[in-house]
């Protein structure tokens, strides 16, 4: 059962991603609480689908595609972020056009992660310029998953760093 709620929540990024993408199109800046509301849900179902696959006792079906589905959502966010004009189209492009380059001639996720990140922060900044109540609202929920989820952030974080200095320096991991 911890699977299909694993699988579920991964999944819902996907639908997620074409939401934001809706919201751009449709409502632009004016959806703004809405995004918010959605890359909420995005980045709490993300923790979560972790969480329900590490107590499962069968491999998820999505194991091997969550962090595509990652690269769904976080495309659905830029993409919000452009039609809505918080971003210029050209910016969001050269983003994409770099990071997906870095990702092609490394193949290590270690290397995209850090574009993930600045979204993330870009998010933060427009959020707090926006909604400034939400976006500490927000600043509280990161600090309590960090606080939460430390023990795995200490085992993460110095293997990340890793494998990005061996992609800088050309080798595998």
């Amino acid at each position: 059962m911890n699977a299909l709620i694993a699988d579920l929540l991964t999944f819902s990024r996907i639908l997620a991603a074409g939401v934001l993408v809706w919201l751009g199109l449709t409502e632009g800046a004016a959806a703004l609480p809405a995004a918010v509301l959605v890359l909420v849900l995005g980045w709490t179902t993300d923790q979560l689908d972790g969480w329900f696959a590490r107590r499962s006792p069968t491999p998820t079906r999505l194991k091997d595609s969550d962090f595509y589905v990652d690269l769904i959502f976080y495309a659905g966010i830029l993409a919000y972020l452009a039609l809505s004009r918080f971003f210029p189209a050209w910016l969001v492009a050269g983003f994409v056009i770099l990071g997906g380059a870095a990702w092609l001639l490394t193949r290590k996720k270690a290397v995209v992660v850090p574009c993930l990140r600045i979204i993330d922060v870009a998010c933060g900044v427009i959020i707090f310029k926006n909604l400034p109540v939400i976006g500490f609202m927000l600043l509280v929920w990161a600090v309590v998953l960090a606080v939460v989820y430390r023990r795995r952030l200490a085992e993460r974080v110095p293997r990340w760093w890793g494998d990005l200095r061996a992609a800088w320096h050309g080798r595998g991991r």
